[in-house]
């Protein structure tokens, strides 16, 4: 009995040094100046909501102790991210304190803050972070200015990319956006980026539609806040990019009826005007792949070489990624899309195209995966 006893006591010790600890604290509101959003955030109160993938927080802090406050919902989850190493995948169904797991040096720190899932799985809500009663915080130092907007369906999502097998199905733990081709490629340039993306979606026709068009396909979609709210628009030009990545097509032609080649083409003639009109000084990349091949194919680069022989623009490049890249035994995540090694390979096959083009030099450090084990 004495020995329960004083085992209660300890713990009970514990638990309220732990709490002692973190109520010598202050609090950070999520609208400091401190911190830097990269993506599609709604400010307009003391909290900062958005749904997009890919939306990114960041914030220098000192001292050795930080809590993150934030509500993502039954299904959206985050990748927190101090001094450059992976912490912990967190998902905050309720208001949610979540505090770093040991206690960090008295110096200063970088955290980032990554929403790894995509609009489907709800508004997530950033309050603000607690730090050390004594600490500071402070913008980020940015060290480049590149910028690429990725504007693509499931496979730019990372959608099952930490699935383990082919044949299991999707869910909201195995999608994330930071194993994406897409994020893999801003990595590899050190470039910010923002993900226009949502599964399902085509260039004209989204999946599973029993008509060849659609009435809300990704283009559609550009302007939106908040994706799948077409109630609040944003200027496109708000984020300048240097590059646009269009990666649609696969949901166009996944299931039939597949779209009439001229609608198909129109569409992605109509596209490419609206975002070189607004970006004249971007050059834009047209993937067609890794999981879709004829017609996609032939359709895309049709509008691509129409488009640069129509408006004498040689900035538009057509990039196929074909499905034979990928290695059905070990390539595949969750519902036959690609794993991060299969996002990877893709991200290898696109980055020599874009560094030529661009005039990019790109690091192939996360690279060196594949060619380690092909």
């Amino acid at each position: 009995m004495k020995i329960r006893i004083c085992i209660l006591a300890i713990l009970l010790f514990l638990i309220s040094g732990k709490n002692f600890a973190q109520n010598q604290t202050r609090f950070i509101e999520a609208t400091n100046p401190a911190f830097q959003y990269i993506g599609r955030v709604d400010k307009t109160t003391s909290a900062v909501n958005y749904n997009w993938p890919g939306v990114t927080i960041s914030t220098t802090f000192t001292g050795d102790k930080l809590g993150i406050k934030i509500k993502g919902g039954e299904k959206n989850y985050f990748n927190i991210w101090v001094d450059d190493q992976p912490v912990q995948v967190v998902r905050a169904v309720n208001d949610t304190v979540w505090w770093f797991p040991s206690r960090l040096k008295k110096q200063k720190h970088q955290l980032r803050l990554v929403k790894r899932t995509e609009a489907d799985m709800g508004i997530a809500t950033f309050y603000g972070i607690f730090i050390a009663e004594e600490g500071k915080v402070s913008a980020p130092v940015n060290s480049s200015s590149r910028k690429i907007l990725f504007i693509g369906n499931s496979i730019t999502c990372g959608y099952g990319a930490e699935g383990k097998l082919k044949t299991e199905h999707f869910s909201p733990a195995t999608e994330n956006c930071e194993k994406s081709y897409a994020t893999i490629i801003a990595r590899a340039f050190d470039a910010n980026f923002q993900l226009v993306s949502h599964s399902g979606l085509g260039l004209i026709r989204n999946y599973g539609d029993k008509n060849k068009r659609s009435k809300n396909p990704m283009p559609s979609r550009l302007n939106y806040l908040f994706d799948n709210d077409s109630t609040r628009q944003i200027e496109l030009s708000d984020f300048r990019p240097d590059a646009i990545v269009i990666n649609l097509g696969t949901n166009d032609f996944s299931t039939h009826p597949f779209p009439d080649e001229t609608d198909f083409t129109d569409a992605g003639e109509k596209l490419l005007v609206k975002l070189t009109n607004t970006f004249p000084e971007a050059n834009v990349f047209c993937i067609t792949g890794p999981m879709i091949n004829e017609p996609c194919y032939q359709y895309t680069k049709k509008y691509v070489e129409n488009f640069r022989s129509k408006y004498n623009n040689a900035h538009v490049v057509f990039i196929g990624v074909p499905v034979d890249l990928m290695n059905d035994n070990n390539d595949l995540g969750s519902d036959y899309h690609p794993s991060y090694r299969g996002q990877l390979k893709t991200a290898n096959l696109i980055l020599p195209v874009m560094a030529t083009v661009l005039n990019w030099d790109y690091s192939k450090k996360e690279l060196t995966q594949i060619s380690e084990n092909p």
